[in-house]
């Protein structure tokens, strides 16, 4: 495939000693796999697909103005001939658990050195942790992401984490949300409003926020009764100090609920538009200045 063809040189934000010390350290934690990179980013061959990063802009909105807050990252797998496939689908595959074990810890080695090639260090990166499809082996990569961590220089306080449970996974999402708190993350519980049970478990879990499930979001914007009960109970958690995330903005009315929400993270079409158009609108600021 075209886009994997590897490139002589690193892409420009990249570092060669960052990314040999990666695949020094993969190496040394057993996961056979060569980081490889083209003129954009870094990539991987994992039992005959490609795996790569992308981001998603993550932003605040002030005075009708939109501030880059952090990025979200999303894995990407592609076959040998450019076909694309659903980032659940590779874990939803029969693997044992040393090669389900060594795929995690490899995504989050590319979603990281990706980040700090393209994004830089100054913003977060937010990680989703499903132990739902990652076969309950999230809790394996705990200290392994301590320890990248610290061959990055990246602290754990720059990598928040979201948490999707269930009422199988709740234990493991408890016991991971401990570990990853010792560690120094911020941690969110995402999907918020799909089950009944996420009031109560919100409760029991304590995280620093929330995420709101895409399809209840939607749900609120068609029917009063579902935006009612939205609107009587987000900004009361809000004011109790929790962190508000709606994602998939694609329209006005999403934006404009959002905002009587309370929320103070916002993703989606509509946001990655908008802070488009005011990069280059600073640009052609930047550049009527200097002419």
């Amino acid at each position: 495939m075209k886009r994997f063809k590897p490139a002589k040189q690193l892409p420009n934000g990249f570092s060669m000693p960052l990314l040999a010390a990666c695949q020094q350290f993969l190496q040394q934690e057993g996961v056979q796999a060569k980081l490889q990179w083209n003129e954009q980013e870094v990539f991987v061959s994992f039992d005959g697909w490609w795996l790569t990063s992308s981001f998603i802009s993550q932003a605040r909105l002030r005075e009708g103005r939109c501030q880059l807050v952090q990025y979200a990252a999303r894995l990407r797998i592609f076959g040998q001939f450019g076909q694309t496939l659903p980032a659940n689908w590779l874990f939803a595959m029969n693997y044992g658990e040393t090669k389900a074990v060594a795929l995690l810890k490899l995504i989050r080695v590319l979603h990281l050195i990706n980040h700090l090639g393209r994004n830089g260090r100054h913003l977060p990166l937010r990680i989703d942790v499903d132990p739902r499809i990652c076969h309950a082996y999230s809790d394996r990569i705990v200290d392994f992401t301590a320890r990248l961590l610290e061959t990055l220089e990246f602290p754990a306080s720059q990598l928040p984490l979201l948490l999707f449970l269930d009422d199988r996974t709740s234990e493991l999402g408890l016991s991971l949300l401990r570990r990853y708190r010792q560690l120094g993350h911020k941690l969110g519980l995402g999907d918020f409003g799909e089950t009944a049970q996420d009031l109560q478990r919100l409760w029991r879990l304590d995280t620093d926020g929330v995420a709101l499930a895409p399809r209840f979001t939607r749900r609120a914007v068609m029917y009063p009764q579902v935006r009612g009960q939205l609107l009587e109970l987000m900004p009361q958690l809000v004011a109790q100090g929790f962190s508000l995330a709606v994602e998939e903005v694609a329209c006005s009315n999403t934006l404009e609920l959002a905002q009587h929400l309370g929320a103070d993270c916002l993703s989606g079409p509509l946001l990655s538009e908008r802070l488009k158009r005011q990069k280059a609108e600073r640009e052609l600021d930047l550049s009527s200045l200097s002419g």
